[in-house]
């Protein structure tokens, strides 16, 4: 049985990353670059600065992201773009909160980013605290930042169970100690993460059936 809970938060509580995803590839396209989904996944779940330097790199060089960049904050409409929440995560959150299981979130996104977007579908006040990517030195999959939001939860690791969609993201909770549940969005896990985490669930609604079994 678990004490507390720490999600990821793009991609498992907000649909946002196919959405930005479809805007950056759409993006680099219209401009003429290369960037494929198997591309753009390999940064899913990533820190600012990874991606930054892995997108860079896919894309032909800094003129090129910032191009590229701008023009995907276009189709976006500007950095303060509300996405919808997940199916079931309303629910799941609403039932560790009446069982009294305090949840953080963890997510690579800058903290203002992660407040308004929570924010904007209802569910900030659902978190006692939030760690962002900007907060640690090294980003998903490195294990820094679960590390760090369970110590601002007041547990260790292994009471904690971590809810990822990615593989950078699982990576670094199973890293950090913690239990991970993998709810897919844009790729399933590999192998190593499928054989190391507690398990794996289609979507949010299927993690509410089994909140008896894990928490106290």
């Amino acid at each position: 049985m678990f004490a507390a809970a720490i999600f990821d938060m793009d991609g498992l509580l907000i649909d946002s990353e196919r959405i930005i995803m479809a805007a950056c590839i759409s993006a680099a396209q219209e401009l003429g670059m290369m960037l494929s989904e198997t591309d753009y996944i390999t940064v899913v779940g990533r820190s600012r600065v990874d991606v930054i330097r892995i997108l860079t790199q896919l894309l032909g060089g800094a003129d090129n992201f910032t191009l590229a960049m701008t023009r995907a904050g276009q189709f976006l409409g500007g950095y303060e773009v509300s996405y919808p929440l997940k199916s079931g995560a309303l629910a799941m959150l609403t039932a560790l909160q009446n069982r009294g299981i305090p949840c953080a979130v963890a997510s690579s996104s800058a903290k203002h980013e992660i407040q308004y977007r929570l924010q904007s579908v209802g569910v900030l006040d659902f978190f006692a605290t939030i760690t962002s990517g900007n907060e640690v030195l090294h980003g998903k999959p490195n294990p820094a930042i679960y590390q760090l939001a369970a110590e601002r939860l007041g547990f260790r690791p292994e009471q904690c169970m971590a809810f990822e969609d990615s593989e950078n993201g699982a990576r670094a909770a199973i890293a950090a100690g913690l239990k991970v549940v993998v709810v897919p969005d844009l790729k399933m896990p590999g192998d190593f993460v499928l054989a190391n985490s507690f398990g794996v669930l289609p979507s949010l609604d299927d993690v509410v059936h089994k909140l008896d079994e894990w928490f106290c």
